[in-house]
């Protein structure tokens, strides 16, 4: 195994995961309806996921009015690379049901 790499912490915060994908997919789609129809949820539901993601980061990631939504600064950096990293991971699984293990 190569050095190269971080090491993984023996002990992960305990990162909200599904509030990730959900504020992730209302940043892609700028819509929390559209989102919850993509995650089978409630708008409901993805709403209540992005305001517990903003409480465990203790940031305002949407500014929201009447209009809709808009990402607020630091959430415009921050969902690039949530974006980059679900990608990652989704490649990861269906590279591991391309080659199963034997």
């Amino acid at each position: 195994m190569s050095t190269d790499r971080a090491k993984p912490s023996s002990a992960r915060r305990h990162i909200p995961l599904n509030a990730v994908r959900a504020f992730e997919a209302a940043a892609r789609h700028m819509s929390v309806a559209r989102a919850a129809n993509e995650l089978c949820v409630t708008p409901t539901a993805v709403s209540h996921q992005i305001r517990t993601l903003e409480a465990y980061l203790q940031v305002e990631l949407f500014q929201r009015s009447r209009n809709g939504l808009a990402l607020t600064q630091a959430a415009a950096g921050l969902v690039r690379s949530l974006t980059e990293g679900l990608d990652t991971l989704d490649a990861a699984f269906a590279q591991l049901n391309r080659h199963p293990a034997p």
